[in-house]
C-alpha cells in the first residue's frame, strides 16, 4: 500500500513538502517584488484556480483520485501563497 503514496516514493512527508513549497513560494515572490509585479485579485484568485484545473484536468492529476487531487491543490495553494507573499511585501507587512 505505501508503494503506492507519492511521500513514500519522494521520502519525505506531506508536512516537509508543504514547507518546502511555502519557502519556495517566498523566493518567488521576492523575485516579483524586484521585477516591480504588483499583486491584484487576479493573481490572488484566478492564477490559483487556474493552476489546478491545469494540474487536476490537463496534466491528468484526476486519474490518481484522492491522491492526484491533494497534489493538484497543493500546488495551486503554493500558487496562492506566492501572491500572498507579495502582497504582504507590497503592504510591508511581513
Amino acid at each position: 500500500m505505501q508503494e503506492n503514496n507519492f511521500f513514500f516514493k519522494t521520502g519525505i512527508g506531506f508536512d516537509e513538502y508543504n514547507s518546502q513549497l511555502t519557502l519556495e513560494a517566498k523566493e518567488l515572490a521576492n523575485v516579483l517584488y524586484e521585477k516591480k509585479i504588483k499583486p491584484n485579485y487576479f493573481h490572488l484568485i484566478v492564477i490559483p484556480f487556474g493552476n489546478f484545473i491545469k494540474n487536476y484536468f490537463l496534466k491528468l492529476q484526476i486519474l490518481k483520485g484522492k491522491k492526484g487531487f491533494i497534489l493538484s491543490y497543493i500546488h495551486a495553494f503554493a500558487t496562492f501563497k506566492k501572491y500572498l507573499f507579495l502582497w504582504l511585501k507590497y503592504r510591508k507587512l511581513e
